[in-house]
């Protein structure tokens, strides 16, 4: 979870939340106890995107599982007959 600090707070101690961030801490600015901004370390994707990405594979997942129907999953074995065959 992302440290929560003041507007004042941050002003007064910015140099210390730019450490935090450098070593990978999420820093969330309120201001009258309302998030304002966000700061994150240069690079990394925002939570909500990794959470968004992350339940739109396990949709996908649902999706491939509800087209397969009755079908069995293929094995190892069964999808390295399939590539020798096609070589042939």
């Amino acid at each position: 979870m992302a440290a929560s600090v003041t507007a004042l707070e941050a002003k007064t101690r910015f140099g210390q939340l730019l450490d935090r961030v450098a070593q990978g801490e999420e820093v969330i600015v309120t201001r009258h106890d309302k998030p304002i901004a966000l700061i994150l370390p240069v690079g990394k994707p925002a939570r909500e995107e990794v959470r968004a990405a992350v339940e739109g594979l396990r949709e996908l997942r649902h999706a491939i599982a509800m087209r397969r129907g009755d079908r069995t999953a293929l094995t190892a074995d069964d999808i390295k007959s399939l590539i020798e065959e096609g070589r042939q």
